[in-house]
């Protein structure tokens, strides 16, 4: 199982992530693949089917990573600051 986070958040505001974004891609080693994204826009617009709506795939993502832990899969952890780039 490998899990990918990645980390893009920056003082300046961008058109497409707001402040930033925090991303989590949980892959078991059969290929199956859970997508937790979260973006910071506006503060005003930060409801869960718009800046938040990656905090639906919470659940699956435990799942996920749970199951390959019942099946003894070796754990992989990558953690991606966009901004050291």
């Amino acid at each position: 199982m490998k899990i990918v986070e990645t980390h893009d958040i920056g003082e300046d505001y961008d058109e497409y992530c707001g402040k930033g974004s925090i991303e989590v891609k949980v892959t078991d080693d059969t290929g199956r693949s859970v997508y937790v994204d979260i973006r910071a826009g506006e503060p005003e617009d930060a409801v869960f089917f718009r800046d938040l709506n990656g905090a639906y795939s919470i659940a699956d993502a435990v799942k996920l990573a749970y199951e390959a832990g019942k099946r003894g899969e070796a754990l992989e952890y990558v953690f991606v600051n966009e901004n050291d780039k």
